[in-house]
């Protein structure tokens, strides 16, 4: 079996709460034998430089992957590595660019094997538990969010719901206590903080959040502030969590060399690829890091790789999820929407039962939502502390 050709999709829609754009790229790696396997890149929430990795995935993987075997992932990885690490680096959109192709290559493996990807990395699971990831919406009350939440919990069974933080000290708390007060003692509750807090918020909202026992705070400050982040590690009251802004196994690595984080989020569209994210979660549990795949807005491609990592490692007890209902290239690009709510009455996502990915793409529907270059991804004034760490 050879590899033929590999094709790429930049995609968009304009999500509806709030109103802004969603990104995506999509790759399809086909074979000479009428096999192929899908694939996707992300940058967290939707990609937000589509453009830029399909120029490395046509630029560059495209000409040393055809006539290869694509059932030699470790080795096809490699090869991509050594024509872009030197000169664009070892982390960032190289790893996103690496896994949209290798993700598409176990979907391959899979079907050529008769197996979903789980079960060729000796997963035993049949389901995980889910938590719903809520929104950024600062111009109503806390409690438009925790009605949605309630909803949420009482018709899907989810396991926790994730509140996003980053207006004000005080409206922040008192989403937290809101939150908290609407979804009981017994759902888990995660805060985000979207990197918005300097040092000396961070360790101030952490103890302002503790009494409201949250079962992580998320990225409180800016990725690259690794002093500070060893410091609210050491000092936080609440576990800190962080990763879908790490883009590599040694991006991981650093983290567990310097004490930072009890919750690692790694993505496999960000950070390489599904052998990568096997790699992390075990490296995590190594140093008894928990490890909760991150999903955000991904499409149905991303979505079901996350999945299979999560299934196929102890060190993944739990998974994040989308919950808002409007996600076309997460229903309508399946022929079957098998990731649609309504199947996770019980608070879980079940384990695809066809090969590879498990999943069956409608590739009418990649005409329908075309990128537009050009398309921002936050505008300022819909989110202006977003990565700042100055609030």
């Amino acid at each position: 079996m050879k590899i033929v050709d590999v094709k790429t999709y930049p995609l968009m829609y304009w999500k509806d709460v709030p109103r802004i754009p969603r990104c995506f790229f999509l790759t399809k790696v086909m074979t000479d034998e009428g096999v192929f396997g899908f694939g996707e890149a992300s940058s967290t929430y939707g990609h937000c430089y589509p453009l830029v990795v399909q120029e490395i995935v046509e630029g560059t993987f495209k000409r040393i992957l055809v006539g290869e075997d694509p059932l030699r992932i470790e080795h096809l990885i490699t090869k991509m590595r050594t024509y872009v690490w030197g000169y664009l680096g070892s982390s960032g959109v190289t790893c996103q660019a690496i896994a949209a192709v290798e993700i598409a290559l176990w979907d391959i493996l899979g079907k050529v094997a008769n197996l979903p990807v789980y079960k060729l990395l000796g997963g035993d699971k049949e389901a995980i538990e889910v938590y719903a990831c809520g929104t950024v919406k600062f111009d109503v009350d806390p409690t438009w969010h925790c009605e949605i939440f309630k909803e949420w919990l009482e018709k899907y069974g989810l396991k926790g719901v994730k509140i996003r933080v980053g207006k004000s000290k005080e409206w922040d708390e008192e989403f937290a206590r809101v939150a908290r007060e609407y979804i009981g003692p017994d759902k888990k509750l995660m805060i985000d903080a979207y990197m918005t807090y300097s040092p000396e918020t961070a360790i101030e909202m952490a103890q302002r959040f503790a009494k409201y026992t949250p079962y992580f705070l998320e990225e409180p400050l800016p990725q690259d502030d690794t002093a500070s982040l060893v410091r609210i590690s050491r000092m936080s009251p609440v576990p800190i969590a962080l990763g879908e802004h790490v883009t590599s196994l040694h991006g991981f690595k650093e983290l567990v060399s310097l004490g930072i984080g009890n919750v690692f989020q790694p993505d496999v569209t960000i950070s390489g690829g599904i052998l990568e994210g096997m790699k992390i979660c075990s490296m995590a549990e190594a140093f008894s890091v928990r490890c909760i795949p991150h999903i955000g807005g991904l499409t149905a491609v991303g979505i079901a790789a996350n999945l299979h990592l999560a299934l196929a490692h102890r060190n993944a007890k739990l998974l994040e999820i989308d919950v808002w209902e409007y996600q076309p290239l997460r229903d309508e690009l399946l022929r079957e929407p098998i990731f649609s709510m309504t199947d996770m009455s019980d608070g879980t996502m079940k384990a695809p039962g066809k090969p590879g990915l498990g999943i069956e793409i409608n590739e009418e529907v990649l005409e329908k939502y075309p990128y537009k270059k050009g398309t921002p991804m936050y505008p300022e004034d819909f989110f202006p502390n977003y990565g700042a760490g100055r609030l």
